[in-house]
């Protein structure tokens, strides 16, 4: 890798120390900064406290996200696996959040290259040789681009992640309409939707270039291809999970691409589908359910390799 990671722990300051359920450790919070491309990266690590870790967990948001991911669900699952002796990494990406960088100036090719630096991060600053990854949305894009160019993983997680750098075709946008005009007819049974309407403060602009297609990313120039069906993975995962909920418009082509790819690169795939969940797992229900099945899925691979 031609950029060198400069890594810094923070300890400076009041360690947050959250309180765990019982048979868990007790973990703590600190920040991280480590350098990719020459900007700035920040973030938060989870780990836990008194007791050897098991592996690290790098934590990637999606494209338009921070950190935390929607309604906090990466924090969730930072707070939940450092409680299972994981130590997890939960950065924004160059032009996100608090890292450096104009969100214009970045894009999926930039996204992957500070998870590699994170990678090699973990490594050499935290001293983690076993390594999982846990991408929502994007994310998981971010940790199949990483893997393709090379890095080697005990796990990847991907929690809704589009087909990989998926070139926006006609069907595809069609599909995603499609799945919004549902949601949107489904909002005008509840009465919350006619006092915004009431008072002015539905936004019609956004719903129509939602429903015409405008939320589908467009390929700029230099950005990735996307993956053919014959493709492997130059590095991989010994194992991965796939989370997808029912409602979401992507899902079935992405789980048939990313079961084939993975399987042909020599991992064992699981899926796990969740009744009714949209894309972004909105649902607290939905999204304890995605933290809980990662967790239980991660610390039996971890008890698989275990010495």
């Amino acid at each position: 890798m031609s950029t060198l990671v400069q890594a810094r722990r923070h300890r400076s300051g009041i360690l947050v120390l959250l309180r765990a359920a019982a048979g868990r450790v007790r973990a703590m919070q600190e920040t991280l900064e480590f350098v990719s491309n020459g900007l700035t990266v920040r973030g938060i690590v989870h780990r836990p406290e008194g007791r050897t870790p098991r592996a690290g967990v790098l934590l990637l948001h999606g494209w338009g996200g921070t950190r935390s991911g929607p309604h906090r669900i990466l924090h969730s699952a930072g707070e939940r696996l450092a409680g299972e002796g994981f130590v997890c990494l939960r950065f924004d990406f160059r032009g996100r959040g608090d890292s450096e960088g104009e969100v214009l100036d970045h894009d999926l090719n930039t996204m992957i290259e500070d998870a590699k630096c994170a990678a090699e991060y973990a490594h050499v600053a935290l001293g983690l040789d076993t390594l999982y990854l846990v991408g929502i949305c994007s994310g998981g894009e971010v940790a199949v681009g990483a893997m393709h160019d090379g890095l080697k993983v005990a796990g990847a997680a991907l929690w809704s992640a589009p087909v990989f750098s998926a070139d926006a075709t006609l069907s595809r946008r069609a599909r995603k309409s499609a799945s919004y005009l549902r949601d949107y007819a489904a909002k005008l049974f509840r009465l919350e939707t006619w006092r915004k309407l009431i008072s002015g403060r539905i936004r019609f602009g956004v719903i129509g270039r939602v429903l015409l297609g405008g939320s589908v990313h467009q390929k700029g120039e230099g950005e990735r291809k996307e993956l053919s069906a014959s493709e492997r993975l130059r590095g991989g995962a010994d194992s991965v999970l796939l989370i997808y909920g029912t409602a979401d418009p992507i899902a079935e082509e992405a789980i048939d691409r990313y079961t084939a790819l993975f399987e042909r690169s020599g991992a064992r795939v699981s899926l796990h589908r969740i009744v009714g969940a949209n894309h972004g797992f909105y649902s607290w229900a939905w999204h304890q359910e995605v933290v809980e099945r990662t967790a239980a899925w991660m610390l039996a691979e971890a008890a698989l390799t275990a010495p």
